[in-house]
């Protein structure tokens, strides 16, 4: 065999292993971007469990003042509103880290359209209302936009009392 002939299937060699190499990292990179992407959901999952759900077993109270809120920011009494308001505020933060998630491509578009839609029913509420219009002043633009641009566009989307009469409607608790 010739030197020029051996070289050249050395060259097509090295060309298949550089192949199979881009290959196989591109597929670790799939499967690093697919478990990131499912962590992402599970951290969400995991956050809204431990906020509120934990939240309501360990201090039921706070389902009452929630409920009261909801529907008027006037049937609380001034230490029950700074709670509302602290809860309505961990909400809309943790709609930013799910936006914030989404844009950088771990987490899917159903899963971020069904955290807004939530976000916005706690929102749209008439205590939530009164709440979101005070303290949005204080967010960055980045979550009021999205948050207004959505209620735009949905004026007719449900409210959580709404969506959950049994749990938020007033004399339900």
């Amino acid at each position: 065999m010739e030197i020029s002939t051996a070289a050249n299937i050395a060259e097509i060699a090295g060309g298949v292993a550089i192949l199979i190499s881009l290959i196989y990292v591109g597929y670790q990179i799939r499967q690093s971007n697919r478990i990131a992407t499912t962590a992402a959901l599970q951290s969400v999952l995991d956050r809204f469990s431990d906020r509120s759900l934990v939240g309501y077993l360990e201090h039921p109270e706070i389902g009452e003042i929630l409920t009261r809120g909801h529907n008027s920011l006037e049937m609380l009494s001034n230490k029950e509103i700074v709670i509302f308001n602290a809860w309505l505020l961990r909400e809309v933060i943790h709609m930013q880290n799910i936006m914030q998630l989404h844009k950088s491509g771990f987490l899917d578009n159903v899963d971020y359209q069904s955290w807004l839609a939530f976000t916005a029913a706690q929102i749209t509420t008439p205590g939530g209302m009164d709440s979101w219009n005070r303290q949005k002043v204080s967010l960055t633009p980045t979550i009021v936009e999205t948050l207004e641009d959505y209620l735009k566009k949905n004026p007719d989307a449900p409210s959580l009392i709404d969506l959950y009469p049994s749990v938020y409607a007033v004399g339900s608790g």
